[in-house]
């Protein structure tokens, strides 16, 4: 592993690709309350883990095009969305490279212009019902499966016992319509699915999805879709429990 740069982080917001109006994210990820549980005897400070959280913060430049960064954080018309917005985070161009996801509601947003400068926004999410959560990409950013597809799977040396949670974006689809699974495998070869989003039709598009799993989850992961369609633009994400 190394040091890596932003240069290509990406941001999609419930199936829109806003990484051409964003410039920063702030805070992308999860935090815990601590609470004192210090008694008498002791000389220093204890506590206990309570309620976990996540949040983001996103700045960027107006754009009032169609599923652009003003139409999507002002989607209820024109207001905040009521319902929670998913949110995945690639932080690295390839498959298994690290992902950020939250399932969030939409807590502000600002649009603001200072002397000689472009107009710019700004709009922060907090996690409603879960933490921000970090795994790695079965996308490479996103991919296009113009009929159905088994994507390369990720490597994770071992299984695990916990479950897991899949992050799915599709952007656009051509025809017909797309289900994208997460599929578990122990040898790379026989997979079988961990999870199976919802069927997606044209114009279900733009459109976003988290889904949770439990119980063990292979040490290959990989995306699959199926159906008949064509051009299904996707990003999906998965984060081991």
């Amino acid at each position: 592993m190394a040091i890596i740069s932003g240069l290509n982080v990406r941001l999609y917001v419930q199936g829109n690709d806003l990484s051409g109006d964003a410039n920063a994210l702030d805070g992308a990820g999860y935090s815990v309350e601590n609470f004192d549980t210090t008694v008498l005897n002791q000389a220093a400070v204890s506590r206990i883990q309570g309620r976990s959280d996540g949040s983001i913060s996103v700045d960027g430049f107006f754009d009032n095009a169609s599923n652009k960064i003003h139409d999507t954080f002002t989607s209820n018309s024109g207001k905040l969305p009521t319902a929670d917005q998913v949110i995945l985070v690639p932080l690295g161009a390839s498959v298994g490279d690290n992902m950020v996801g939250i399932s969030a509601k939409e807590a502000d947003y600002n649009v603001s212009r200072s002397q000689g400068s472009a107009i710019t926004v700004t709009s922060s999410f907090n996690g409603n019902g879960v933490g921000g959560e970090f795994g790695e990409m079965l996308t490479a950013h996103d991919d296009t499966h113009s009929s159905a597809t088994d994507g390369t799977a990720v490597d994770n040396s071992a299984s695990s016992s916990n479950g897991g949670s899949g992050y799915l974006q599709i952007m656009s689809l051509g025809s017909g319509s797309v289900v994208i699974k997460v599929q578990e495998s122990s040898d790379n070869i026989t997979f079988t699915d961990l999870t199976t989003f919802s069927t997606v039709g044209t114009s279900d598009v733009p459109t976003a999805e988290r889904t949770v799993m439990s119980g063990s989850v292979g040490r290959y992961i990989r995306v699959q879709s199926s159906g008949t369609f064509t051009d299904a633009k996707i990003a999906v994400g998965f984060a081991r429990f």
